[in-house]
């Protein structure tokens, strides 16, 4: 499974949360806006891997970046 951007937050987000699921046997909803599912993934996935990494940055766009590559690091070792 790996993990890309998209054109849009969105449209990331909403692949992101179909891969998650799946692979976490869980429910990562989008929420209304970009900054709330980031925010409330945030601490599913620090939970579940037992880490801090997943953080939030100044903008949705960096922390799908750096999201982008802490995820392909967990599910493509």
């Amino acid at each position: 499974m790996y993990f890309r951007q998209y054109s849009s937050n969105e449209a990331t987000l909403k692949e992101w949360s179909r891969q998650l699921t799946i692979a976490n046997k869980g429910n990562y909803m989008t929420y209304s806006t970009v900054e709330n599912t980031l925010d409330h993934w945030k601490n599913i996935l620090n939970m579940q891997t037992g880490t801090n990494i997943f953080t939030t940055y100044s903008t949705p766009e960096s922390t799908i970046y750096n999201w982008k590559e802490n995820l392909n690091k967990i599910y493509n070792k």
